[in-house]
């Protein structure tokens, strides 16, 4: 996400667009990525279609829906700054303790293996370390797959 950062300034900059470096804070970043080109219609369909808060669980943590079924399909949009969204979405839960729970079953875009892996790498200790439990609801063949790989990886 710095990396990511650094560029959308550098570009802003050399565009003349900014009135200053010091004045294009994180923030400016993450907004013009939440807004994006198509009038936040993407930030919405994230909000509503994949990723949600549902409510507590029997502790009072908040549990997190992560809908893979409700993901787009990719030739529609930029998965990168799908990836943003969802972070900044998670922003808002890993301070303290919260729950996930996945819905893999029936998803029509599966993404690459190689955005997986990304995604993975982008979601840094702050993101791991407040996760209580993780309930995987009808796992298809592919998110089996996909648990299996990245549960050995963390390990």
């Amino acid at each position: 996400m710095d990396e990511q950062y650094r560029q959308w300034r550098r570009r802003i900059i050399d565009n003349g667009q900014g009135t200053g470096p010091s004045r294009l804070t994180y923030e400016d970043f993450k907004a013009a990525v939440m807004q994006g080109d198509d009038g936040g219609r993407l930030l919405n369909y994230v909000n509503t279609n994949v990723i949600f808060q549902a409510g507590v669980d029997f502790e009072s943590r908040p549990m997190v829906v992560v809908s893979a079924c409700g993901l787009p399909s990719p030739s529609d949009v930029d998965y990168e700054r799908l990836l943003n969204l969802i972070i900044f979405r998670l922003d808002q839960f890993v301070e303290s303790d919260y729950t996930v729970v996945m819905l893999t079953s029936g998803a029509q875009h599966n993404p690459s293996w190689t955005w997986l892996t990304k995604a993975y790498r982008r979601l840094d200790r702050k993101y791991r370390k407040n996760v209580k439990r993780v309930y995987v609801v009808h796992p298809s063949t592919w998110s089996k797959v996909v648990f299996q790989i990245f549960g050995k990886i963390a390990r």
